[in-house]
């Protein structure tokens, strides 16, 4: 009987951890036009709660400059932490180009899954050379509310006035991300399956045994 017993345990356990990671798609786009340009802001920036425990690619909503800006290289930067100071914890270079001005378009940096403690706060940054590409905010120039409440846009250099409701505190990125290792993963439906078979048939093991007791010592 114990024999039976922690063959179900050890199975149980085994299905659970068969239990694929969960994946997670963030986007965060609270529609406003608003552009601020990389160059201009020394450093733009999005802190950001991580969703999951793996981060495989990160994305922002772009707006190309006027006729004579080029295409130059874009860096991303993923800091821990909700500054534009914090540790380095992953960087990545890349040309992100689309060749009509003034159009807004998005563009992912693909980062190859670096470990995040799910829940935390980060920062994902963004320097330029060229004036060529803006980074699209909300809320619009009147708005009041905050879109995203776990995190807010930053850049290096003060080009939002203190009175702004980018100086409040209340304007955040469109930006986007995709993550693996999602925590609360819930047993899919064949391993709740295995579960109940498996607890089914130690209940029944159980009333035999009691059945067998009883039968004996009416004898």
């Amino acid at each position: 009987m114990k024999r039976l017993m922690t063959a179900v345990a050890l199975g149980a356990g085994g299905l659970g951890a068969a239990v694929p990671a969960q994946a997670a798609t963030f986007v965060q786009d609270g529609g406003a036009p608003r552009g601020v340009t990389i160059s201009t802001g020394g450093t733009v920036g999005q802190t950001f709660a991580m969703i999951g425990t793996s981060l495989t690619s990160f994305g922002f909503q772009f707006q190309t400059g006027l006729s004579g800006t080029v295409d130059g290289p874009v860096t991303f930067t993923l800091r821990e932490g909700g500054s534009l100071t914090g540790t380095i914890l992953k960087q990545v270079t890349a040309t992100p180009s689309l060749a009509a001005n003034r159009s807004n378009f998005w563009y992912d940096f693909t980062l190859g899954g670096v470990a995040l403690t799910d829940g935390a706060l980060y920062t994902a940054a963004l320097t330029a050379t060229t004036n060529r590409l803006s980074v699209i905010y909300s809320p619009a120039a009147t708005g009041t509310v905050d879109g995203y409440t776990k995190g807010q846009l930053l850049t290096a250099n003060a080009v939002f006035n203190p009175t702004t409701n980018c100086g409040k505190g209340i304007c955040d990125a469109n930006f986007r991300f995709d993550s693996t290792g999602a925590t609360g993963a819930v047993p899919e439906p064949a391993t709740w399956a295995l579960l109940m078979l498996g607890f089914g048939a130690v209940g029944y093991t159980l009333r035999r045994a009691r059945g067998s007791r009883v039968a004996r010592q009416r004898v």
